[in-house]
């Protein structure tokens, strides 16, 4: 088992307390700009579909411009790329004030919707480096303790903005997040390929690369488990936050303050549960924590079908941001377990691009279903569909239990650690 004090001990690496407050300041602005953005266009338009795709254009960057970021973030120099993504980001936001057109929005949030992938990546890939492996688990729980906790006064702090003053001041506020976070990552160092890696990029290189990262991620077993499984969990991710709008609006005459606090409730549980389960990740059964966490937060959507009043809505969220912290720690685990950092960048970024496209169409699943079905019958179907699709899929994957044994799993680390040897 890990040390007690490992938390601690990653805190005091300087570079890494740098680059994750960049990263919560990013995760803050982020949120905010996700409620404000969605809340606006449902009172613009007051359609859900409306919704839905606003929130789709959040997600679809992932797919066009994540494998271009994760090949950039295995070549440049990785704080360069953060800083300046953190800028130009912060200077798209501080053009949304202005629009006055539903169009003009729709362009806006795509276009700093395409960092976002940067960002995130670049951070990703450079987190193993920075922590090493004794303390990557510790570092990753508080990534996402950082990312849910942003998520926990994001959306308070958004949606009770919205409704005092309205969206467009409340983009401002994300602005200065941008702001502060290029600032305070420029006092971090990430230990990155860029001077292993001179070669001119071109047409032949940069295919030479991307191909290199398909066959490592195709090659994986686990890694196309994970791939698979991610991609019918997102149908949990995002369509629970269109649905959960026209609920809390039509179902229960509720408001953009109650719906920034559902959020909040649930990234704090997240938060909550991930800072739990990483002390004690090296005693907790992976593989079962992995398709449970799928399951419980599917069980906790088809309760919606009873007909919640906010206070029972905010216990389910509880559930569900349990279940989704023991999911996403593992996978995060396995993920840097399992993935070498020479091709880190181009497999996260490959795999995310299929998992963001298939996001993105269940975002826009989620909106149709609840213009035709209503949430309540909405939020069931995404329940049961998550949760039957991950028995499913874990049923006819038998490898990944023998891979995830106690055994496979030391077998996997050494793998790991030899592919490590051999890059150059």
């Amino acid at each position: 088992m890990l040390r007690g004090d490992s938390y601690r001990e990653v805190f005091a690496k300087h570079s890494f307390r740098a680059l994750w407050l960049g990263q919560a300041l990013s995760h803050l602005g982020q949120s905010i700009v996700y409620v404000a953005v969605a809340l606006y266009v449902y009172q613009l338009t007051g359609s859900a579909r409306e919704v839905s795709l606003a929130v789709a254009l959040q997600l679809l960057p992932w797919v066009v411009m994540g494998p271009l970021a994760g090949l950039l973030a295995d070549r440049l120099e990785r704080k360069g790329m953060l800083v300046a993504a953190y800028l130009v980001q912060g200077g798209l936001v501080a053009l949304l004030p202005f629009t006055t057109t539903l169009g003009q929005v729709y362009v806006l949030v795509f276009l700093s919707s395409l960092l976002a992938p940067v960002t995130r990546l670049v951070w990703a890939v450079a987190l193993p480096s920075i922590t090493g492996q004794k303390l990557f688990v510790r570092g990753s729980s508080l990534d996402i303790i950082a990312y849910n906790s942003a998520n926990v006064v994001g959306p308070i702090l958004g949606g009770s903005l919205v409704g005092l003053v309205g969206a467009r001041p409340v983009f401002l506020v994300v602005v200065g997040c941008f702001l502060m976070a290029a600032i305070v990552t420029l006092s971090g160092a990430i230990p990155g390929a860029a001077s292993e890696r001179q070669e001119q990029l071109g047409p032949r290189m940069i295919w030479s690369d991307l191909r290199e990262g398909v066959r490592f991620l195709a090659g994986s077993p686990i890694l196309r488990y994970l791939v698979l499984l991610n991609c019918i969990s997102s149908l949990g991710w995002s369509a629970p936050s269109v649905a959960a709008i026209a609920y809390l609006t039509d179902t229960l005459g509720l408001g953009a303050r109650e719906y920034g606090l559902l959020h909040g409730v649930l990234s704090l549980s997240i938060a909550l549960g991930v800072y739990v389960l990483g002390r004690y990740s090296r005693v907790l059964p992976w593989q079962h924590l992995l398709l449970a966490g799928v399951v419980l937060a599917g069980l906790a959507y088809m309760s919606v079908l009873g007909r919640p009043g906010l206070i029972p809505m905010l216990g389910l969220w509880i559930i569900s941001g349990l279940a989704w912290a023991a999911f996403w720690l593992i996978d995060e685990a396995l993920w840097a377990q399992v993935t070498p950092d020479r091709v880190r960048g181009r497999v996260y970024s490959l795999a995310d691009a299929v998992i963001c496209l298939a996001e993105t169409g269940m975002t826009l699943l989620g909106g149709w279903l609840v213009t035709i079905r209503g949430p309540v019958h909405a939020f069931f179907v995404i329940g049961a569909t998550i949760s039957l699709g991950a028995i499913v899929l874990s049923a006819l994957a038998r490898a990944l239990s023998r891979s995830l044994s106690r055994e496979g799993r030391k077998r996997l680390g050494a793998v790991t650690e030899s592919i490590c040897k051999e890059e150059p």
